[in-house]
């Protein structure tokens, strides 16, 4: 080093930036992946909206919100014992590993099967219904093994995976476009082509670990597991699934997928920040985790606030987004029998939605690093029966549309519970 640069004052501009600009590419670099995932099921939603039947749109956007419920369930059950694994020796860190890898395999079939069981049951027919089943049980695998490499530290190899889904799933799109064979079957089949296509970036290693897991890992290791953690985590899941997506549901069981066709192409508009705010706490949950370990407040703290800073910013992004397609490109989203008053009403109740869950997402995760399932899984059993019981009320007396005010009155339990606890936590540990 040169003595003119040793002794060189640091410009104090730059260094303010510096924690910005890796905070920026930190969430950059993870966003991406979900962010291009979204991307790759919104020009699918376009797609499909403009070539198919209101019932058909109904049953992929329906798929669409039980494949990340078996997403979410299968991270509740095995990336947290895997993120809590941290902190202990080697050997058992591999116990758990072997474990949750094995029954990886085994909640992917029930994924499928689950999808396959609720599309029948929303009234589709057989073969949409087993391409979509495989797609959500492969979904599901791709899930565990990409919050797996976040746990190990490996995150180009998750948003690798990310990316592979999004361009595989864009590029099958694009010809079934080209070729005039858009239909519910052939998008099925793309779909699921596309997930299975994103396992490679997984790697040799993990895939090495996940076959091997199957004479080593041992269930019954899970028992405790499930008794001490796993079971609050599992059923703040449900409840929040309940809580979140009760309109959907009952929309599509009680009045048919066609009538939940236009609240989803209303929530088509906010999925880019759905999707990051599914995605970011795999990222931060690991993160918050060792902070705690530590009993590094200050960076926990941070952690925190950027983490909700990240989330208002995609939110932000994507309304910006979709002012610009409903004010100068409308077509692109819209066809007939789908007024553009109604999709601005379902955009804008969602929108509220989404900001509240950015509120308490930060929070909600500090508890779950913080251990405190069992709390949460208590807000969850409030709120989804507050919201289950406001959406049934509202979508009988008012239609689809009110229904979402349900969904945003458990959204507003589950902030305010989640900021209460967590100010007891620090009165507790700070």
């Amino acid at each position: 080093m040169s003595l003119s640069l040793a002794i060189a004052p640091q410009n104090p501009l730059k260094s303010r930036l510096k924690p910005w600009l890796a905070t920026a590419w930190r969430y950059g670099l993870s966003a991406s992946g979900p962010v291009a995932t979204s991307a790759a099921h919104f020009l699918a939603s376009l797609l499909f909206v403009r070539n198919l039947a209101a019932a058909s749109f109904g049953l992929f956007s329906f798929v669409l919100v039980i494949v990340p419920f078996a997403m979410s369930a299968t991270a509740a059950m095995l990336v947290i014992p895997v993120t809590r694994s941290l902190g202990e020796v080697q050997e058992r860190r591999d116990q758990i590993a072997a474990c949750c890898l094995k029954l990886n395999l085994l909640l992917s079939a029930l994924a499928a099967i689950g999808v396959f069981a609720a599309l029948l049951a929303a009234r589709s027919t057989m073969a949409p219904a087993i391409l979509f089943g495989m797609f959500g049980g492969a979904l599901t695998f791709r899930w565990f093994g990409r919050c797996y490499a976040y746990v190990e530290g490996r995150v180009k190899a998750a948003v690798m995976s990310d990316m592979t889904y999004a361009l595989c799933l864009v590029s099958g799109l694009g010809i079934l476009a080209l070729t005039r064979h858009v239909n519910l079957v052939s998008g099925a089949f793309v779909m699921l082509m596309a997930a299975l296509a994103a396992l490679a970036p997984l790697g040799k290693t993990f895939f090495a670990e996940q076959f091997a897991a199957i004479t080593k890992g041992r269930l019954m290791l899970y028992a405790g597991t499930f008794r001490d953690v796993t079971r609050w985590s599992l059923l703040g899941v449900v409840f929040t699934e309940m809580t979140v997506n009760a309109h959907a549901y009952l929309v599509t069981f009680i009045a048919g997928p066609g009538s939940f066709a236009l609240l989803a192409l209303g929530m088509l508009l906010m999925r880019p920040a759905s999707l990051v705010q599914s995605a970011l706490p795999d990222l931060e949950r690991p993160l918050m985790t060792r902070q705690i370990t530590a009993r590094d407040w200050s960076a926990l703290n941070r952690t925190r606030r950027e983490f909700g800073f990240g989330l208002i910013a995609v939110l932000l992004a994507t309304l910006v987004l979709d002012a610009v397609l409903l004010i100068w490109f409308p077509g692109l989203v819209l066809k007939r029998g789908y007024g553009l008053h109604d999709v601005m009403m379902v955009s804008s109740l969602s929108a509220v939605i989404i900001a509240v869950r950015a509120l308490r997402a930060p929070p909600s995760v500090h508890l779950q690093a913080a251990g405190w399932f069992k709390q949460l899984a208590a807000i969850g059993t409030t709120s989804s029966v507050i919201s289950i019981l406001a959406t049934l009320t509202l979508l009988l007396l008012f239609g689809p549309i009110a229904s979402l005010g349900g969904v945003l009155l458990g959204e507003l339990v589950i902030l305010t519970r989640c900021r209460q606890l967590l100010a007891e936590w620090q009165a507790q540990n700070v």
